[in-house]
């Protein structure tokens, strides 16, 4: 699912734990708009999160534009290598490195999203 050849949305229902680095990479399109989203959490038909869940890896590498993490939690690196990189009621639980200062400028979080690590230019 995180291939060039995968889905706009990779839907995590569980705690996930991985021995190899994660690379996020394709174009992709969803009502128009360019992006993907990894999407680590369950929820109910009114669209409320109901559960949490964490995805771990040494590292992931960000090659879709507009990537977000919604929801739940990555716990590794992440090295985004596109613009766009978005955390929607996610954590990253380590740090983020962009490869440019153009993919830093576009990054955002919400309020309710945290990096426990360092966010920079690498």
């Amino acid at each position: 699912a995180i291939s060039e050849e995968g889905t706009w949305i990779i839907a995590v229902l569980q705690d996930l734990s991985l021995d190899q680095e994660i690379v996020i990479d394709g174009q992709f399109t969803h009502n128009d708009e360019i992006y993907r989203k990894l999407a680590f959490y369950a929820q109910d038909e009114s669209h409320a999160i109901t559960a949490r869940y964490t995805v771990t890896a040494p590292k992931m590498v960000v090659k879709s534009e507009n990537t977000r993490i919604q929801g739940g939690t990555f716990s590794g690196d992440v090295y985004v290598e596109a613009n766009g990189f978005h955390l929607v009621g996610g954590t990253v639980d380590g740090n983020v490195y962009f490869m440019n200062q153009e993919y830093l400028d576009s990054f955002t979080k919400d309020e309710n999203s945290k990096v426990t690590g360092v966010t920079e230019l690498q």
